[in-house]
């Protein structure tokens, strides 16, 4: 019988034919599956105990397809993982035949990873074993397996066998150790899969799919990645491509994936539309909601309520809204609805109803009431004394700007203050933002969305941090968007509020492309389209968004397809458009597509709705792609625009873009040119610093282009323009040419001019080389206020929030300094430090530095944390302070240079400190090791303590160092001054 064979099968007795033919009769067999363990783990033992006999040899390293015999292991653990582990050690230590691996995998009956395996020959086709208890699949490691394949230099089947086992952690240190293919990418991204970032495995994938656009496995790990992250359509599309391919198995499983997800998105929009049908019949009809509308989202219900409570034309209509009423006050737990409908129930109707028929007209059709119309039906509710009547007409006719401190009265007097708030804010914000207030805009938002959570409103919560999110997306504040974004977009999921989702997947698209995350960027961009793929308008603005992506990362080509596909659709133009081709043309065009992109511009240009600034950003736009072929006219424009620009850029963030962006387009010409001396005259007016007039490098660039100005020891002038580039600026910025370099030989120190996306990178120039980055906006050198002491404040010892899972620092034991205060342990909050600061000359933070997605876009500190629970010191917190003392400040946190990448304006701790008032700061771009960062901190301190200047003193500190010790982060270090 061939069930007897099954020892000489495990102990590799069988010849190769004889071992595919058991191996054909195990798949069929459930008695010796059922005893394949044991054997295992008989043979196991046997083994073990001859090799404990013998003495250890190392075996000279064979390649896999060298060994004779068949090897299997087993970890004691669920069938399924065990018998697919040994069929693996099997495969490897086997003779290698082009279809073994099919064989061997058709033992294992299921599989334990979503995902499919790149390991060549390990993706046939098993159906998922995941359970619904679950419970794992997963084995444990034989170390002697992962001896071998070590020995062997198998680091992508070591990687394999660490995912089936579930270390994914280890997985990715053994890929860490290969070159990137698709396969090996695809394994890359199911272990961040396995850690839970399933943002990270979308960076892998997309460089898998330029690689193999059509590869199958780096398709189907996409659509678990987005699946993952709840983008529902974008992973139906990716299972979708898998299933049209016919592969065995497979496709057949994609299909069921792809069809269960479009289901599952079509439901919630039908129930969306649903819900708002039966709510508009509530409010003109008074038609009865079912329970399970009312259950599944009480606040929408509410909305419908109010509406119905104002189209009511009789106490009686009213009335029979009161069940309904009640129904939301028990699960709102308070009373106001039912106080309204009781409110209204005593009004006058004869007067009242007139009134309300009008308000039912203006809910049936918006239109209805325009212009004077809209405001003498305003006056009429007014004189009528119907102030909740005259709070909802507002909101209905959008006219909150208009009458904004009336609408703050009738909110306060309404009983539904909360419920009424997110409208009133949001006209309030509108208002701030017109003024250039930004911060009292953010403040507004968040104290609404803080009081409507306590409130248990979720519909207006979700409404308010979507506003929130666009609101950071308009300061370009891109990480800051994506915290309330994500967690409105999942409550409003849960909700089924299909017009929210909406809202949040584009302002998602907008933070990831911003944040310069094109991986992310193009999920949520294909989750967008996929919600309404025949609309026109949303597949032009799809593509277009496309295109940008791929000019950033210099793919032009790819590019111009994207475009080609937008114009496809006849749909209206766009700025981003328009923002589009400013940056395509500069890498050729043809007369046709000059031709369409100037009518493109003079359709935009009758737009009426641009604000001042955004219609000064159209202009910008247009300069820019017309000195490409007109540099006289260009230039003349882009002046016109600077001095347009100027008064609106304090409170028009639109205006400052365009007032940037048009420095940096005549910075670029005239570095073309060989221009160099007006090249470095409008980079100092863009970075509004005065130029050094000796001993200064300046450098700007986007793209593909960089330029690279020295101003030697004499004032004398050398430039050179790379405007060829093929890799983007971002992922391999160039050395300094050495014709550069070399100006700049007879200088002691050095001042770096540099636009904002590039200012705070570290290296440019040599470790033992004093240099300085300038400051945008920082003016002359400060000096400490007359009368003020030496204050050296030293911020230790902090003890952060422990949800961050920050290990301890060590703790603070250097003999005091002159003058100095120590914060330290609970009492460094974020407000103790800044009060202490204000005055002081020296300042050391010795504390965790963080960059958190969601959280900020720079790096920010991690102190101890104040009673709310507020621990971080941010940009934002020294926005507005001034630092009276001119201090030195060091930054011994992590990573405590990095900054926005924004191209208009510079933002990070240091670039904030200097503008605070500090004279210099000195931050890393790298990790520092708590065991170096106090004592290189110190020795710079003692170098400044005898005389020299910070630039001067980093640079000896730091040579030293090189000199002494392996400590690459001391090279990282960058002085701002």
């Amino acid at each position: 019988m061939a069930c007897e064979r099954i020892a000489a099968f495990v102990d590799g007795e069988l010849s190769t034919s004889e071992a595919e033919e058991f191996q054909a009769h195990l798949a069929g067999c459930a008695d010796c599956q059922a005893s394949l363990e044991d054997q295992l783990q008989a043979s196991l033992a046997v083994r073990s105990a001859a090799a404990s006999r013998r003495a250890p040899r190392r075996e000279p390293f064979r390649p896999s397809w060298a060994h004779r015999t068949t090897r299997m292991w087993s970890a004691g653990v669920a069938m399924a993982a065990l018998v697919l582990l040994g069929l693996l050690a099997a495969w490897w230590m086997r003779p290698a035949s082009p279809d073994v691996g099919a064989q061997l995998l058709a033992l294992a009956p299921t599989r334990s990873l979503e995902g499919r395996l790149g390991y060549p020959g390990l993706d046939g086709y098993r159906s998922s074993g995941t359970l619904r208890e679950g419970a794992s699949g997963s084995a444990e490691l034989d170390v002697r397996l992962l001896a071998r394949l070590e020995e062997q230099g198998d680091f992508h089947g070591l990687a394999t066998a660490y995912l089936l086992a579930g270390e994914f952690e280890r997985a990715e240190k053994a890929l860490e150790r290969l070159p990137p293919s698709p396969d090996v990418d695809s394994d890359r991204a199911l272990a961040a899969l396995g850690r839970g970032e399933p943002e990270r495995a979308l960076v892998v994938l997309d460089r898998a799919l330029r690689a193999a656009p059509e590869h199958p496995r780096a398709h189907w790990n996409r659509g678990v990645a987005l699946r993952a992250m709840s983008l529902e359509l974008a992973a139906a599309m990716e299972f979708q491509l898998v299933a049209d391919r016919r592969e065995p198995g497979w496709s057949e499983e994609a299909k069921r994936l792809a069809e269960g997800l479009r289901a599952s998105a079509a439901s919630r929009s039908r129930a969306w539309t649903d819900m708002n049908a039966a709510g508009m019949a509530l409010a003109l009809e008074g038609t009865a909601l079912p329970a399970a509308m009312v259950r599944r989202n009480p606040d929408l219900v509410r909305l419908y309520l109010y509406h119905a409570i104002r189209a009511a034309v009789s106490r009686e209509q009213v009335l029979a809204l009161a069940p309904l009423a009640r129904t939301l006050d028990a699960e709102a737990r308070n009373p106001t609805a039912s106080d309204y409908v009781q409110r209204v129930a005593r009004a006058d109707f004869a007067r009242r109803a007139p009134l309300a028929r009008t308000y039912r007209a203006l809910l049936e059709d918006a239109r209805s009431l325009t212009g004077e119309a809209a405001e003498a039906y305003l006056t009429r509710l007014r004189r009528a004394g119907e102030r909740e009547l005259l709070l909802g007409a507002i909101l209905l006719l959008r006219v909150e700007h208009q009458h904004l401190e009336e609408l703050r009265a009738l909110v306060e007097e309404s009983g539904e203050a909360v419920w009424y708030r997110a409208p009133l804010v949001k006209a309030q914000v509108a208002e701030d933002l017109s003024h250039g207030d930004g911060a009292r805009a953010e403040q507004r938002l968040v104290a609404a969305i803080d009081e409507c959570h306590r409130a248990r409103l979720e519909y207006r919560c979700v409404s308010l941090q979507a506003e929130l999110s666009g609101l950071y997306n308009q300061l370009d504040r891109r990480q800051e968007a994506m915290g309330p974004a994500r967690a409105a977009l999942d409550v409003a999921r849960r909700l089924g509020d299909w017009h929210h989702e909406e809202e949040l997947v584009l302002a998602l698209i907008t933070s990831a492309r911003l944040s310069h995350e094109p991986a992310l960027a193009r999920a949520y961009l294909d989750e967008y389209l996929q919600r309404a793929p025949e609309h026109c308008e949303r597949r032009a603005d799809y593509h277009h968004q496309r295109a940008l992506l791929a000019i950033e990362a210099l793919d032009v080509e790819a590019a111009r397809r994207e475009v080609a596909r937008a114009r496809e659709c006849a749909a209206p133009p766009s700025l981003f458009e328009l923002a589009v081709y400013g940056d395509l043309l500069r890498f050729g065009t043809t007369g046709d597509e000059r031709a369409y992109v100037a009518r493109r511009l003079e359709l935009l240009r009758e737009e009426a709705s641009f604000t001042p600034g955004a219609r000064l950003l159209l202009e910008q736009m247009g300069a820019r792609i017309l000195i490409e072929t007109d540099r006289r006219e260009g230039q003349r424009r882009l002046r016109e625009i600077i001095a347009a620009a100027l008064p609106l850029r304090a409170t028009d963030i639109e205006a400052r873009k365009a007032w940037s962006y048009a420095h940096q387009t005549l910075v670029m010409d005239a570095g073309k040119a060989g221009e160099f001396d007006e090249a470095l005259r409008v980079l100092a007016a863009g970075q509004e610093r005065a130029a050094p007039a000796s001993c200064l490098l300046a450098v700007a660039g986007q793209d593909e282009r960089v330029l690279f100005v020295a101003r030697g020891a004499r004032g004398d002038v050398r430039g050179e323009y790379l405007g060829q580039r093929t890799r983007p600026l971002l992922e391999d910025f160039p050395a300094v040419p050495p014709a550069v370099l070399e100006q700049l030989a007879g200088c002691d120190a050095v001042r770096v001019l540099a636009e904002p996306v590039i200012l705070g990178r570290p290296g440019l120039l040599g470790p033992e080389r004093a240099w300085s980055y300038l400051v945008p906006g920082g003016g002359e050198q400060k000096v400490p206020e007359a009368g003020l002491p030496p204050k050296h404040v030293v911020v230790s010892d902090v003890e952060p929030p422990a949800t961050l899972g920050l290990p301890r620092l060590l703790p603070w034991n250097r003999a005091p300094r002159p003058g100095e205060f120590l914060l330290r342990g609970a009492s460094a909050t974020p407000d103790a430090v800044l009060a202490e600061l204000e005055d002081a000359t020296e300042v050391e933070f010795h504390a965790h530095g963080l960059i958190r997605s969601g959280f900020s876009d720079a790096s920010f500190l991690a102190l101890s944390p104040e009673s709310d629970g507020r621990y971080a010191l941010t940009v934002s917190d020294l926005q507005g302070i001034s630092l009276r003392g001119a201090p030195l400040v060091l930054l011994a946190a992590c990573r405590a240079n990095g900054g926005a990448l924004r191209y208009y304006a510079v933002a990070s701790l240091p670039a904030a400190f200097i503008q605070a008032g500090a004279r210099s700061v000195v931050a890393p771009a790298s990790p520092i090791p708590d065991e170096q960062g106090g004592a290189f901190f110190q020795a710079l301190l003692d170098e400044v303590g005898r005389g020299a200047t910070p630039a001067q003193a980093l640079a000896r500190t730091r040579s030293v160092w090189l000199r002494d010790r392996p400590a690459p982060w001391v090279s990282e270090l960058v002085l701002f001054e």
